[in-house]
């Protein structure tokens, strides 16, 4: 059985028209997904099937390469995700 890759509902807009385009598409996860997703593997989502072609470990979120891009709702949600991992371990 194909696995599911989701994807944040309100960044469903922007991923059809790079999608659209032929654009490679990304999506930050947190540290419990770090090994969770493998290069070239195939996964279902809403978008169809989609193949992960590259993957990037970054242990600081400001070195993250679209920092810059992140919405500040999407960098409290990321911050807020990693609070609560950090409490639980």
């Amino acid at each position: 059985m194909q696995e599911y890759i989701s994807f944040p509902k309100n960044e469903y807009d922007d991923y059809i028209k790079r999608l659209n385009s032929n654009k490679t598409i990304y999506t930050t996860r947190v540290s419990n997904e770090v090994d969770k997703y493998k290069i070239n593997v195939i996964y279902k989502s809403d978008f169809g099937n989609l193949k992960v072609v590259f993957l990037k470990h970054y242990s600081k979120l400001r070195n993250h390469p679209f920092y810059n891009e992140l919405t500040k709702d999407q960098l409290c949600k990321i911050k807020n995700t990693l609070k609560k991992m950090a409490m639980m371990s």
